[in-house]
């Protein structure tokens, strides 16, 4: 589906529930499939109305708490060259 496109509109009925549990291996009484099809139409409608909302001036999402300590900046330090001649980066032990 190319971006932006909107998909069609796809009619959900207890066949297609049905269809789906066969796929996925599942038995569905009567009573289950009409109610799994109510709920599939209940949260495609949810999807719907999320689908609707104008969130291009929104910024993303980078995790959803706020960092309790902020995070420094990383700061190259270049250690002398060892014995063998050898340049490199020295980095905080670990261990």
């Amino acid at each position: 589906m190319a971006e932006g496109s909107v998909p069609r509109e796809v009619q959900i009925d207890e066949a297609l529930t049905r269809r789906v549990a066969d796929l996925a291996r599942l038995e569905l009484t009567d009573d289950e499939a009409r109610t799994f099809t109510q709920q599939i139409r209940a949260i495609l409608g949810y999807v719907g109305q999320l689908q609707a909302l104008d969130v291009s001036g929104v910024e993303p999402l980078r995790h959803p708490f706020e960092s309790a300590t902020p995070l420094r900046e990383d700061e190259v330090v270049v250690s002398p060259p060892n014995p063998l001649g050898e340049g490199g980066y020295k980095v905080p032990q670990i261990l």
